[in-house]
């Protein structure tokens, strides 16, 4: 359980909470939480976490800031694999680049449960079914498309320009990574990942 603490001493037990935002609901032998590692290029010289801005060029050019609430990176972004083991957000603005699967826990600014360390897990697995909380999808268009669709009709997800999954696509070769299975509440998206 992810511990999360607000302003101030850490240790006064009215300023900390406990919340996961991605829950497997379905992965036995589906899901895998994939060991992997912050590519160096999200580290300040200080240690502490550089937020992707949209001028950013290296590793993976972006057109818009990677998503962070309260300075942190969400579980549930999407990762792309940048070299060897390292992984950085997903921008959605190459289109063809591969995802890689969803950030796991909360890295950097008051959600921070990394530290210094770089290892970070990547949840994987075709067909292995999760519970998103909001903000870890961008909700723009997702009510909408989910009730256009109707029952039984797969409304995929790609990476959005700014790390969340989202129904806006890139452009035509823009690869799916999840396809939604419910929405049960406006704070909650059950997916099914194809990743």
């Amino acid at each position: 359980m992810q511990v999360i603490s607000g302003p101030g001493n850490a240790a006064n037990i009215a300023l900390t909470a406990q919340k996961r935002l991605i829950r497997v609901v379905e992965g036995q032998t589906q899901a895998t939480p994939y060991a992997c590692y912050l590519d160096p290029s999200l580290r300040n010289a200080n240690g502490s976490i550089r937020i992707p801005q949209s001028t950013d060029t290296t590793p993976i050019a972006r057109s818009a800031n990677a998503f962070t609430f309260e300075g942190s990176f969400t579980p549930g972004l999407v990762l792309l694999k940048s070299t060897g083991e390292n992984v950085v957000v997903a921008t959605g603005a190459n289109a063809a680049l591969q995802p890689f699967g969803l950030l796991g826990q909360w890295i950097g600014g008051t959600f921070d449960n990394q530290g210094l360390k770089n290892e970070i897990s990547a949840w994987r697995g075709p067909d292995s079914v999760y519970d998103l909380l909001a903000p870890a999808w961008n909700d723009t268009g997702v009510a909408a498309a989910v009730a256009a669709a109707g029952p039984g009709t797969n409304v995929l997800l790609y990476a959005g320009t700014d790390g969340r999954l989202t129904v806006t696509k890139a452009g035509s070769e823009c690869i799916p990574v999840a396809y939604v299975v419910e929405r049960p509440s406006s704070s909650v998206l059950r997916i099914n990942l194809l990743v």
